[in-house]
């Protein structure tokens, strides 16, 4: 169409509506739908609300442009329309050599306010504009993770650095740019992004998303919320239409008012569509305005169309049958109505910002024409809308020259005739008597001005005031003051401008200007229209003191100094605003905000004026054009038509205003004659006239457009001006307050220490819960004991016997005694529980005084009794009652056997302190035997005699031996006829005492005497008489005392046979008494032995035992080992060999001879190296795998380490705590990483099935699968370590988190939701976030079960134990929801836990499968040493290997509380068996559990035993003792009983002539007395019975010596070796197996195979026992591995501890 064509019909169609409009001039042409009075009205309101078919406008932006769907879409980048200038080309911030900012804006911006504006502009037109900006742009948001680009502030600055301290910076972050598509090269340079829709499409108003939009609603009528609709509202708003207040906590900007300095909560807040529409009062008038618009809009099109819908023709021809309410009408079409209000809303908005707004704001000129946008031609789809960088770093800021520092408030009229009155501040604004709102003041407390009143007062004030000059001088309310965080709440704005252009890689000015085909700037001169000549500034500095100092010249020239005078280097903010004139914004600036209006306006296929969009009729766009903002002004608020100025954007004098008149009209091409001219005293009519004189064809209606005379205020004198606002004047405005900072870990301190102390206590509070659970277990085993003494003392009728605690000593403990006085022998005899001997004799007949000494603190229940040389006796009683009885006992013993009585009186401490306990005396006794041993055997001086303090020395020398420490330094009972008999010998004073030269003299004997001295010294012992004869009844006494120290008891027929033999081989079998000579001669054959014969002594090291022999013995030694020095313990082996292998003892018929060959000594290695490597490959070779897999594991875990350090330190490096913390991070998430790693793969070492069944696999040869429960430990201290890691690495990452500003913290843990009122602060993080809580509740639960793992919880508090492993569930329920927070990365820890935990939860049904069976115990017996022999039945299918373990809970005691026991059942036999021993609280409960004795108490029992739960079986190493062709077993005690199964089933398959791999079995069991495991010596017995290929070699030691050949053992040998050779078996344990005195040599026994098994690769060790015996065995098979040769065979153990 023609363009002529299309303006004439524009003005007819104006003309037309403007005549159908009601004659209310001031009523809002809009929402129009045609002639009211038309009868058709109705119908075309029911047709263009309800059915007219429109593609309604979104709210995100999208599919505005359908070729280019993201084009002006919400969070897309903006568009570059100048070249960037990155420093690097891609992302680094430009401008790197280019000045400060802060001195830039000093430079440039900084001058006095209150110049009024050159044309006339108002406070109104301004904050208009900023919410233009608020509409189409927002880029405000920092990019996350954050990134900051500080600016430095000078030293001395005047706000910014009041106390000159040079080190300031203001917080700068980098906008949001597109990470995903930007950022990457050069030719992909990093891109900013706009958060909300550049078209002008209500994003004001109604926010940039539908569910933002649905917040705002009511939905009845198609209104927006307000506060009136809400009974709950604040009573302040009730009265008055605002918008509904943020009580939902819709996401608002909430940073905090600097005025005040804290953060305030966000429901404070009136519901808007802008996210920051509460910044500022001002700002805020305009979201309340257009929430009020559009609710008029809203209620219009309901009041027409409820109209509509009751008109009966509209029924009838739109058929609607259904009826409704006025109510139901507004819920029913809420949506219409509001769609339709919103699309009348946007489209008034577009008109008047872009004709009415924008060219007021690009250029309004002298002559009073504008500058205006081209011609709109319609919708263009190739215009790309997206802001420019340019416009939002630079042009678009233009408007902060303007804004001023304040803005008045103006009340309202009531009629014309009264006086303008502004409003005097009160104290509700915080600055009571001041005439306006300070700007500074108000930001982010916007409703404390407008809730005094309402928005009009601010209307009436904004467009009453004339705004700030249009210069380069910026208010300080922008520049220095305005609003920041709490760590800096003053910013300088037009610093932050300089550092935004530079942040998103603007190019410097004169760039700028030829990209948009603009003159570049030659020189300075060129900047500033009102400085162009260049004689003005050349030679001038800035400091010149001719320049006033708001000159522009003087700022151009302090800005040449900043640049150093290179203007291509200037940054576009300062060079566009120097361009600044009266007409308002310069070229650059103009042209960059005029393109882009352009843009929007020209790329929005929803435009209003778009007639394809099909949205308005073209009446309806008259009826938009026709609307301006008087019209709303007066229409939603009170203001009344002569309160108003004609065009509020403007204050201006009525001959200004007909200039503009005139000038508009020229300028549009309308012609005025030249003589016209504009007075003061011109009216409306006579420009009219001019009008129609110069333009005969135009129309009344285009008339009116210029010159409306019904707008009574076109040409007057604007109602009540009032100015402007000097920023400077306190009388107006009240002063910015200063800079504050803020400390964020301020609040943080107490919970952060308390926290981290509370952890370190929890791990006392635990240990102590340990010690104190286990000490009320032995409380409880402790008042057992007193409730059994008081039984004991209640049925005794022995008075003078005496149930007591003895105090042995802090480390030692307590123990269960018995004191009895016996008067007769002068003694104080001490038992122990259920023995009739005594364990300890106090004999008083040496002495004539006894110390008793009391505690008078406390319980007053301890007693020491002190008899000279010896140890204190400390007793403790029930009570005093119980201590009183014992010392009047006491008393008596001391008066009947006279005896003087010493009494005292201490405190508890001071007692026990005081006390000379066994371990004291001990220490004092080894003192005396080493100094004993160093004079007799001459040993070589260790320092230990020049360590003796002369007190030490005379306390040994004069120290003197009681019969009970004599039979202790021998391991014997006091009571012992071998003992007694020594003791007297040896005591030549008689006085009962053995001094220090007595026992020399003795010892002298056995280090330097014959064999011949050593059996005088026997035979004096028991030739009591002194005859020099001993008779066959002593000499049977002498046999029957050797026996008594074995602990054995041999029947009196035994003897005798033993007696004879004896004689009749020394050919004295008719003699009745025996001389020395006779004594000599039975034992001829043992002269060896006798020679190297000694005593043996506790407490002294193999090194300084008695050697016996001499010289002359040590030559004869060397003969027989081939000149290969020999120990005692390599004599005591040959020695065996000889009595049972060269005597060939017809025990057996055996293949294998048990002797030595000889062999060839190793050579030794030439240097400690290679000898270090020699042991080290040795030890590799034996070890390999254990080595291999720990290594393996240990490097896994720290590459897992390793890989999430890096990770995080490199590849992450710009994300979440990373940012924060440094390399902290790195390391927690290492540690984190090795958690899930580590806390995983315990759980494969858990799955008891899966190990059983894959050690019978191939793999158990690349896999030590034995080692599970010790690699189980290995990995829990692995785990362990990175628990604590990553608990310190924390400790600083809180501490770091807690004091970062809450905007970044928000950025990077969006996960985490806080209100934004509220500081994290540490305990925020640490106890209010579900990584935090979880994290705390990790750390507690994994510190009891550490603590309650350790050996001494197991052994004393095994309930604790088991309890605090069962936590282990959630350990892993915990750690899924401790990562399920996404702190730092999202969950990964189901990466490692899948896969173990899917094997552990099969293992785990598997044991339930089965354990939860009840069996019946169908046998139970209580045996000697507290071992409880334990017979049920065995389930269908259960298959087992001899040596394997289960796992059994008894329902009595607690059905899920397992503990583990070997089999000693054999795997052919129908039943299984246990043997547990009594040694803690369950195994304890258990035995009494079965005792016969509790059964039978009261009632009878249905079921006289417990019923069990069986797990099991599970495999360990001792199953595999058949795999080696020599296998060792050794067990110790109750460590017997995998080797009583393992027996059994050698016997079983040896009957049924099974073949083994295995060709040689080694037993060795350790115990004090085969009595206490009879059972065991029945199995041994039917062992031997069985074995006809001597295919087990049984060792039994009676360990009542330490060593093999002592006096004693040497004629207990004796003894044995005759008994042997009568019976063909063992005297002691009616074996025929090896029996040993004392404890075996496992070194010399080991070494012994490797010659007597040459040819063998491995020999399996298996142990079985205390700790002690197992470390010895693993100690010497180490040994002997590090020293063996290539041919000698490796010895691979295996063991289990109890």
């Amino acid at each position: 169409m023609d363009p002529g064509k299309y303006m004439l019909l524009t003005w007819v169609l104006i003309l037309l509506v403007t005549t159908s409009i009601s004659q209310d001039s001031y009523k809002v042409p809009v929402p129009y739908y045609g002639d009211e009075s038309d009868s058709s009205y109705n119908e075309n309101v029911w047709r263009l609300v309800v059915e007219k078919k429109y593609e309604a406008e979104g709210y995100d932006g999208w599919y505005n442009n359908r070729a280019n769907p993201d084009w002006g879409a919400v969070d897309t980048p903006m568009r570059r329309r100048l070249p960037h200038a990155y420093s690097d080309g891609v992302y680094l911030p430009s401008g790197d050599d280019r000045p400060n900012p802060i001195k830039i804006s000093q430079a440039l911006m900084n001058g006095s306010t209150g110049y009024p504006s050159l044309r006339g502009r108002t406070a109104f037109l301004v904050f208009f504009g900023q919410q233009v900006v608020e509409e189409i742009l927002d880029a405000q948001r920092p990019g996350c993770p954050p990134e900051y680009f500080n600016i430095d502030v000078p030293k001395g600055h005047p706000d910014l650095d009041n106390g000159s301290h040079g080190e300031i910076r203001i917080p700068f972050l980098r906008s949001r740019y597109d990470q995903r598509n930007t950022g990457f090269s050069p030719n992909n340079p990093r891109e900013q992004l706009n958060e909300i829709t550049p078209w002008i499409d209500g994003g004001l108003m109604y926010g940039i998303g539908k569910t933002w939009a649905d917040a705002l609603r009511i939905f009845k009528a198609g209104k927006l919320a307000s506060t009136t609709d809400y009974e709950d509202s604040d009573e302040k708003y009730n009265k008055k239409d605002f918008p509904a207040v943020n009580n939902i906590r819709l996401p608002m900007a909430n940073p905090p008012p600097p005025r005040d300095h804290y953060l305030k909560n966000v429901n404070r807040f009136f519901r808007l569509g802008n996210p920051r529409g509460n910044e500022n009062p001002f700002l805020l008038t305009f979201g309340i305005f257009w929430y009020r618009f559009h609710n008029h809009v809203a209620q219009r099109i309901s009041d027409v169309l409820f109209a509509a819908y009751q008109d009966p023709d509209v029924k009838e021809k739109f058929s609607i049958k259904t009826e409704y309410s006025r109510e139901d009408f507004d819920r029913h079409y809420d949506e219409i109505i509001f769609n339709e209000a919103r699309k009348w809303v946007i489209a008034t908005h577009q008109k008047v910002v872009v004709y009415d707004w924008l060219p007021s704001w690009l250029g309004t000129y002298e002559n009073g024409s504008v500058f205006n946008l081209p011609t709109y031609k319609g919708y263009n789809p190739n215009v790309h809308p997206q802001i420019m960088h340019v416009f939002q770093s630079a042009a678009m800021r233009f408007g902060h020259t303007l804004v001023p520092p304040g803005v008045f408030r103006r009340k309202l009229r009531k009629d014309s005739s009264q006086q303008c009155e502004f409003i005097i501040n009160s104290d509700h604004t915080k600055d009571a008597g001041k005439e306006a709102i300070r700007t500074c003041n108000s930001y982010w407390n916007p409703q404390e001005p407008i809730e005094e009143y309402d928005i009009d007062q601010f209307i009436l004030g904004m467009t009453s005031q004339i705004t700030e000059r249009e210069d380069t001088i910026i208010t300080p309310d922008l520049r220095g003051f305005v609003f920041g965080g709490l760590d800096f709440s003053r910013r300088d704005l037009m610093a932050v401008n300089i550092q935004r252009g530079r942040d998103h890689g603007l190019p410097d000015y004169n760039t700028a200007r030829k990209e948009f085909d603009l003159e570049p700037a030659e020189s300075w001169a060129d900047l500033s229209p009102n400085c162009n000549n260049e004689t003005l500034i050349d030679g001038r500095k800035c400091d010149d003191t001719d320049f006033e100092v708001d000159d522009p010249c003087r700022m151009i020239v302090c800005l040449k100094e900043v640049y150093d005078g290179d203007l291509s280097k200037l940054d576009i903010w300062p060079g566009g605003l120097a361009e600044t004139s009266a007409d308002g914004p310069g070229s650059l600036f103009r042209t960059i905000i005029a393109d882009q209006f352009a843009r929007i306006r020209d790329g929005d296929r929803f435009w209003y004026e778009n007639k394809l969009n099909g949205l308005f009729t073209d009446e309806q766009r008259v009826a938009i054009n026709d609307t301006t903002l008087r019209h709303i002004i007066l229409e939603i608020t009170d203001i009344t038509e002569d309160e108003l100025a004609g065009n509020p954007f403007f204050y201006l004098e009525p001959e200004t205003k007909c200039n503009r008149i005139v000038g508009r009209a020229r300028s549009e091409g309308y012609v005025i004659s030249p003589t016209f001219n504009c007075t003061a005293s011109t009216n409306c009519q006579e420009i009219a006239q001019e009008l129609r004189n110069g333009n005969p064809n135009i129309t009344d209606a285009l008339v009116r457009r210029y010159a409306d005379c019904s707008n009574t205020q076109l040409l007057t004198v604007d109602p009540c001006p009032r100015g402007t606002v000097n920023g400077s004047d306190i009388n107006i405005v009240s002063p910015c307050t200063p800079l504050r900072t803020f400390d964020y870990f301020t609040g943080s301190e107490a919970p952060f220490i308390l926290t981290f102390a509370a952890v370190g206590l929890f791990i006392i509070l635990m240990i102590v819960l340990l010690l104190v659970t286990a000490n009320i277990n032995q409380s409880k085993i402790a008042e057992q004991r007193k409730a059994g003494r008081a039984e004991s003392r209640r049925k005794s009728t022995d008075l003078s016997l005496h149930d007591v605690s003895e105090w042995q000593g802090q480390k030692e403990g307590e123990r269960d005694i018995k004191v009895r006085m016996d008067i007769r022998k002068k003694s104080l005899l001490i038992f122990l529980p259920g023995q009739a001997r005594p364990t300890r004799t106090i004999d008083c007949k040496r002495t004539d005084r006894l110390y008793a000494k009391e505690s008078v603190d406390k319980a007053r229940n301890f007693l020491l009794i002190r008899i000279p040389n010896e140890y204190d006796l400390v007793l403790k009683f029930d009570g005093p009652r119980e201590k009183n009885a014992f010392l009047q006992s006491i008393k008596e013993f001391c008066e009947q056997t006279g005896i003087t009585q010493r009494s005292a009186m201490l405190s508890q401490k001071e007692l026990l302190a005081e006390a000379i306990t066994k371990a004291r005396r001990q220490h004092t006794l080894d003192k005396f035997f080493r100094i004993v041993f160093k004079h007799a055997f001459r040993i070589d001086d260790d320092g230990d005699m020049e360590a003796l303090s002369d007190e030490d020395a005379n306390a040994v020398i004069n120290c003197e031996l009681t019969i009970d420490e004599f039979a202790d330094a021998l391991s014997l009972k006091p009571s012992a006829m071998f003992v007694k008999n020594m003791f007297e010998l040896i005591d030549k004073d008689k006085n009962g005492l053995v001094s220090f030269r007595e026992f020399l003299d003795m010892i002298v004997i056995f280090a330097k005497g014959s064999g011949s001295d050593k059996a005088k010294l026997l035979f004096d012992m028991y030739d009591v008489r002194g005859s020099g004869q001993l008779s066959k009844e002593e000499f049977s006494t002498m046999l029957r005392s050797l026996m008594e120290l074995a602990n054995t008891s041999v029947e009196d027929s035994q003897i005798q046979e033993v007696i004879d033999s004896m004689f009749r081989e020394a050919g004295m079998a008719t003699k009745q008494t025996l001389t020395f000579d006779d004594f000599n001669k039975l034992l001829r054959d043992y002269k060896e032995q006798l020679d190297h014969a000694n005593l043996n002594f506790i407490g002294m090291e193999p090194n300084q035992q008695p050697q016996a022999g001499g010289n002359q013995e040590m030559s004869r030694a060397k003969t027989v080992i081939n000149a290969r020095r020999e120990n005692a313990p390599t004599r005591a082996r040959k020695t065996v060999l000889k009595a049972y292998g060269e005597d060939r003892i017809t025990r057996r018929q055996t293949h294998v001879e048990v002797k030595l060959k000889p062999r060839q000594a190793p050579a030794r290695d030439r240097t400690m190296i290679a000898k270090k490597f020699t042991e080290f490959a040795n030890y590799m070779e034996n070890y390999r795998l254990h080595v291999f897999w720990v290594t393996l594991y240990a490097l896994l875990s720290v590459a897992i380490f390793l890989e999430r350090a890096y990770y995080f330190s490199v590849e992450r490096e710009h994300a979440a705590l990373r940012r924060i913390c440094g390399y902290g991070v790195s390391i927690t998430r290492g540690a984190a990483s090795g958690m899930m790693w580590t806390y995983s793969t315990l759980l494969l070492t858990m799955c008891r099935n899966l190990i059983t069944v894959l050690r019978e696999t191939v793999l158990n040869r690349f896999i030590p699968f034995d080692s599970a429960i010790w690699f189980h430990k290995y990995v829990a201290y692995w785990a362990l370590f990175f628990t604590v890691v990553h608990i310190i690495g924390h400790s600083f990452n809180f501490y770091h988190i807690s004091t970062q500003t809450p905007g970044d913290l928000t950025c990077l843990f969006r996960n985490f939701y806080r209100p934004t009122h509220v500081l994290p602060k540490f305990h925020y993080w640490c106890w209010g976030t579900i990584t935090g809580v979880t994290g705390v509740v990790l750390t507690l639960i994994i510190i009891v079960m550490f603590v309650f793992a350790q050996q001494y919880a197991r052994r004393n508090v095994f309930r604790g134990f088991w309890l605090s492993h069962q936590m282990f569930y959630l350990v892993f329920i915990l750690m899924i929801l401790h990562g399920a927070g996404i702190l730092v990365q999202a969950p990964i820890f189901w990466t490692f836990l899948i896969a173990p935990l899917t094997m552990f939860v099969l293992d785990k049904l598997i044991s339930l499968s089965r354990n939860k069976t009840e069996i019946a115990i169908t046998k139970a017996e209580l045996l000697p040493s507290a071992v409880t022999g334990l017979t049920f039945k065995r389930p269908a299918g259960f298959e087992y290997k001899s040596g394997q373990w289960v796992r059994i809970a008894c329902l009595d005691l607690g059905a899920d509380e397992y503990h583990p026991f070997t089999l000693t059942s054999a795997p052919h036999e129908d039943f299984l068996s246990l043997h547990i021993r009594a040694v803690g609280p369950w195994t304890m409960n258990i035995r009494e559990a079965v005792d016969p004795k509790a059964l039978h108490k009261g009632a009878v029992r249905d079921k006289p035993y417990p019923k069990l739960y069986l797990d099991g079986p599970f495999g360990e190493g001792h199953q595999d003792w058949y795999k080696y062709e020599v296998a060792v077993l050794v067990g110790g005690g109750i460590g017997v009983t995998p080797f009583a199964s393992i027996l059994k089933d050698i016997v079983n398959k040896s009957s049924l002539g099974t073949r083994f791999n295995c060709k040689k079995v080694y037993f060795l069991w350790m115990t004090r007395s085969q009595k206490q495991f009879e059972w065991m010596v029945d199995i041994i017995r039917e062992v031997e019975d069985k074995d006809k290929n001597d295919f087990v070699s049984v060792h039994i030691f009676i360990t009542q010596f330490f060593q093999k050949f002592d006096l004693r053992t040497t004629m207990l040998y004796i003894c044995e070796r005759h008994f042997q050779k009568i019976s063909n078996k063992s005297l002691f344990t009616g074996l025929r197996s090896i029996t040993h005195f004392g404890r075996p040599e496992f070194n010399t026994f080991l070494d012994s195979l490797q010659d007597e098994h040459p040819g063998v690769s491995k020999i399996g060790v298996f142990s079985c026992g205390p700790p002690r015996m197992t470390h010895g065995v693993e100690e010497a098979c180490t040994d002997l591995n590090k020293k063996r040769t290539q041919s000698d065979p490796a010895f691979v153990h295996h063991y289990e501890n109890f």
